[in-house]
């Protein structure tokens, strides 16, 4: 039997274990990518959880095309349900964080959508061996990843005690965060029947009434019509020549497309003050960008005018047939709920302060909401490379800033182990140790911080390769 060569890059340290386990079964990119993300869901907690959404970017080797799908969270059409309260709550992490907990900061998911996409299309192993570790793991138990443990100590107590059925899951956890096992029963029998009645099933099948079923009591707004009427976005793309990299991302509505496209022109550009240039490429976002309505066309005419001039996870996975493909999936900060029903922690995306220009229970009903993802595709004259990052408002600038110290040194692992900074709209700067431009004002972190993202690629150029980014997970596997 023919082996095809695969590689993986994440920043979900247990992916590689997942993508381990099916090694002997000879599996492809896309194989790799859906048992890397659904194992994501279920390790990386507070991270990411089995109610995120995403973004994905993708290289069909057979056609040499390039593709994106958005399966990013949509708001229900309405707020009916029982709790229009602000469930606010402070964290220290990044320096200082709000925003809300509960059941109604719920909004409606894509990963699965996105995932049945690639399943359908791609994939070449059955769906049961794909989601077989993801179900042992979950119930035989699991220590917490290092990103997860580096959240927790800002987020467990205020976001994932207060829920009862939570707190009782997290309990060892929360008495030894270094040696606790998380045991996730609920959640391995949901994966379970996932497997056999296939992904839609939590949007029309019994997950989705499960779920619907829990909102009800918690307060929710999600209703059935709100998940069986879920539809991706498929082919809002842009292509940009940046040096000698020709780059595919998503166009709107999202915005981190733009953003980093921004970022690459901020940080290409003679300056006398480059801090200045970014932080008004953060302004820019913030007054222009973040709304909602008809946001789409607004991003996609504004990244038209740059090609005329000159908490979340990263997974991304190649294979010597030439597919490619990198996705960036999120559950924002987390809502704190834990489904009894499926087991599935909810995620809180209605009630990230920072992305709800609004204010919460805006009027979103029925839109997408803003996302700052922008997995990638990237075109060489040696071959096909993805590159994407988790990070929030942080991810733009990441990208950007790899992207520009690999085309001046063309070696993507020094290009992602750089040191990195951030400018925020308030124009203060976090740095990682080694940054040039450090002065008084520059708040310095610990190197390697994970406020910075974590920057992974994958690639085929004479032969399949992948590099990690130890700021999360440095996760990097090769078949």
């Amino acid at each position: 039997m023919f082996t095809v060569n695969v590689s993986l890059a994440s920043t979900a340290e247990y992916s590689s274990k997942a993508a381990e386990s099916i090694k002997d079964l000879n599996p492809n990119a896309a194989d790799i990518l859906i048992t890397s993300v659904i194992t994501s869901m279920v390790t990386d907690l507070g991270v990411v959880s089995p109610t995120a959404s995403g973004l994905l970017t993708f290289y069909d080797g057979e056609r040499n095309t390039t593709h994106t799908v958005d399966g990013y969270f949509v708001a229900p059409k309405s707020f009916n349900g029982n709790d229009h309260e602000e469930h606010r709550i402070s964290m220290t992490y990044g320096g200082h964080v709000e925003t809300c907990k509960g059941g109604n900061t719920f909004a409606v998911p894509g990963i699965y959508k996105i995932l049945d996409v690639v399943y359908e299309r791609y994939a070449s192993l059955p769906l049961d061996k794909l989601l077989e570790y993801p179900i042992k793991i979950s119930k035989e138990g699991f220590k917490l990843t290092q990103p997860t443990k580096d959240y927790f100590i800002h987020s467990l107590k205020p976001m994932f005690m207060w829920h009862e059925y939570s707190k009782s899951t997290l309990n060892n956890v929360y008495e030894d965060l270094e040696n606790g096992i998380v045991k996730l029963d609920k959640l391995s029998d949901t994966l379970n029947h996932m497997s056999i009645e296939g992904f839609n099933d939590f949007y029309i099948g019994d997950i989705s009434k499960s779920i619907i079923q829990t909102l009800e009591i918690e307060g929710g707004h999600a209703t059935a019509d709100d998940f069986v009427n879920y539809q991706l976005i498929e082919e809002s793309k842009f292509n940009y020549q940046y040096k000698n990299l020709n780059l595919t991302g998503h166009a709107g509505p999202s915005i981190g497309g733009l953003m980093v496209l921004k970022y690459l022109n901020g940080l290409t550009i003679e300056s006398d003050d480059l801090e200045q240039a970014l932080k008004n490429v953060y302004l820019e976002r913030q007054n222009k960008y973040e709304f909602f309505g008809e946001r789409r066309n607004v991003i996609n005419n504004e990244i038209s005018k740059i090609s005329q001039s000159s908490s979340t996870i990263q997974v991304n996975t190649s294979d010597e047939k030439n597919f490619h493909f990198s996705i960036t999936f999120s559950s924002g900060y987390g809502s704190g709920v834990l489904c009894k029903n499926t087991g599935m922690y909810f995620n809180n995306s209605l009630g990230e302060v920072e992305l709800n220009p609004q204010g919460f229970l805006g009027d979103t009903r029925g839109d997408r909401l803003i996302s700052n993802m922008s997995p990638l595709i990237i075109e060489t004259n040696d071959g096909i490379c993805t590159i994407g990052s988790p990070g929030a408002d942080r991810i733009s600038s990441a990208i950007a800033q790899v992207l520009k110290n690999f085309t001046d040194g063309d070696n993507w692992q020094e290009a992602i182990n750089k040191p990195r900074f951030h400018v925020n709209s308030d124009g203060g700067v976090r740095a990682e140790p080694g940054y040039k431009n450090i002065n008084k004002d520059t708040t310095v972190t610990e190197p390697f911080d994970m406020y910075f993202g974590g920057v992974c690629v994958t690639g085929n150029t004479n032969e399949i390769f992948s590099f990690g980014d130890k700021r999360r997970g440095n996760t990097s596997w090769k078949n």
